[in-house]
């Protein structure tokens, strides 16, 4: 019988999500990309195989590699569920099981991400940013998928509170044959555009409320304190709010609050706005700078950058530069409603604990 799958794509992110719009999930692992380790996990080897293979690659078997793992054991037939970072999830049929990222076709061996850098496949049978000679992208299997459902769906509008659960959870991927229902349920309503009345009412409801008091109760310092509340509460590794003028800003590049990942290797750079009405695009262009800066990665992890805002939305410019940047914006609305969502039972605790700046290692 097909099983039913969780799975993100977070890492390396630009690149993932590209081959996810050309019909292909991705994972890590590039250096064991062409070791034949998707066989090892599905032809009755154990654990104990699996793990030599990838201690023969360098790579510890830590937890990480049951992501991989499961990954493996994707089967045609089997539905995905892939969470979004724009508040929205997708569900895929596997169309193909999972096979190394050099046999990508043609079309893909030169491409562009989704934040415009040039993708290339290397005479190594990987991919690369920009030209062969950079270092690999660090995908290494990809699974072959079609969609189900017909658009990127809202969480809070088609995702049922276990769905919704579920999709919080930290780790790479994860089986959910169990929520067959609730997934059915999300394509159903996507296919009639009928949203999930209760709890969509129910958490937008909540969150005009949860956006008044904040913007009555709030300063700039407490909204940034708020955000790195937000990312604690869903499970951030570390989350620091760095120094508002430190020695290495430069050309107006600035991020408010950082948060590290460790089970998924991903840092989020946020720039965070206070205030009424529309926001600018000023706030694109300081992160998209401090990404640029900083680069791709920050400390070996794939790095996000995000604008959010207490405002009603961004601009025409703001949104352009976004898409251009490939920049996550959140409004006052969108960041009220995933508050809500991760629960506010103990939000207070956001303005007690002191800011902090990231510990020297």
């Amino acid at each position: 019988m097909a099983k039913d799958w969780l799975h993100r794509i977070s890492y390396e992110w630009d690149v993932s999500r590209r081959l996810l719009d050309e019909g292909y999930l991705s994972i890590g692992w590039a250096r064991v990309a062409n070791s034949g380790i998707q066989n090892v996990s599905t032809d009755g080897s154990d654990m104990k195989d699996f793990n030599s293979l990838l201690e023969k690659y360098d790579y510890r078997p830590d937890r990480s590699r049951w992501s991989l793992w499961r990954f493996c054991r994707f089967q045609k037939g089997d539905r995905v569920v892939v969470p979004l970072f724009d508040g929205k999830f997708s569900v895929y049929r596997v169309v193909e099981p999972a096979k190394s990222i050099s046999e990508l076709p043609a079309s893909l061996a030169d491409f562009k991400s989704t934040a415009g850098e040039r993708i290339l496949l290397g005479n190594d049978r990987l991919l690369h940013r920009g030209k062969e000679s950079a270092e690999p992208v660090d995908l290494g299997l990809i699974v072959r998928v079609e969609r189900i459902t017909k658009e990127d769906l809202s969480r809070y509008d088609y995702a049922d509170s276990a769905l919704t659960a579920r999709m919080k959870i930290r780790q790479t991927n994860a089986e959910i044959s169990d929520l067959r229902e609730s997934i059915d349920n999300a394509i159903k309503a996507g296919e009639k555009k009928r949203p999930v009345k209760l709890y969509a009412e129910s958490v937008n409801n909540l969150a005009k409320v949860l956006l008044d008091a904040i913007m009555r109760h709030s300063s700039p310092e407490k909204f940034e304190r708020l955000v790195k509340w937000y990312f604690q509460k869903i499970g951030a590794s570390q989350v620091f709010i760095p120094p508002k003028k430190p020695a290495d800003k430069l050309d107006e590049a600035d991020a408010d609050v950082i948060a590290e990942f460790d089970a998924l290797m991903t840092t989020f750079y946020i720039q965070v706005k206070m205030h009424d009405g529309e926001t600018s695009d000023w706030g694109v262009t300081q992160i998209s700078k401090y990404y640029e800066q900083h680069g791709r990665y920050m400390d070996g992890y794939t790095a996000i950058p995000w604008v959010i805002s207490s405002g009603t939305g961004f601009s025409k410019e703001a949104v352009a530069l976004a898409q251009e940047k490939g920049v996550r914006l959140i409004d006052g609305a969108e960041f009220a409603r995933m508050l809500v969502d991760v629960g506010i039972v103990n939000i207070d605790q956001a303005f007690d604990q002191p800011e902090t700046s990231k510990p020297e290692h």
